[in-house]
């Protein structure tokens, strides 16, 4: 008999995810933006080459689940100055685990490794901010340039 896994995520339209956008650009963006003293990351992007690999990895490894962290590159970033401070997510692959008590929890998933225990995660995306260039006019980039001229 095999485990019945959570799932937690469901498609959306448009109408949802400009919805979560417009929300998220007033009530985070723009005060991250004036913080930094530079426009904050909006969105990130990976190719789906690069996402299969890494879910292919994750469920190698026995993950059923992947959970999304938020999180600021430090200030001083010697691999790309151009995202210092600014906002990613990193990927990490779970597995559920029900404890003896019954409780039922989405654990991060961490493999044996001759340095240790590693967890299994994935980051380093192409930001937007600064990375739209060169990807046509979209409405992400208008919001960008928009916001450009008022922080």
């Amino acid at each position: 008999m095999s485990a019945i896994i959570m799932k937690a995520g469901q498609f959306v339209n448009n109408k949802h995810v400009t919805m979560l956008r417009n929300n998220y650009q007033e009530n985070r963006w723009k005060a991250n933006s004036e913080r930094l003293g530079k426009m904050d990351s909006l969105s990130i992007w990976y190719s789906l080459e690069e996402l299969k690999q890494y879910i292919e990895t994750a469920e190698a490894a026995g993950a059923d689940g992947i959970r999304l962290y938020f999180g600021v590159y430090p200030s001083s970033l010697p691999e790309n100055i151009l995202l210092e401070g600014r906002q990613t997510v990193v990927f990490v692959a779970t597995q559920q685990k029900t404890s003896e008590t019954g409780k039922t929890e989405n654990k991060d998933l961490y493999v044996s490794t001759p340095k240790g225990p590693e967890v299994i995660a994935f980051n380093w995306a192409l930001p937007c901010p600064p990375g739209c260039i060169g990807q046509g006019t979209t409405t992400q980039q208008q919001i960008v340039q928009k916001e450009a001229i008022t922080i």
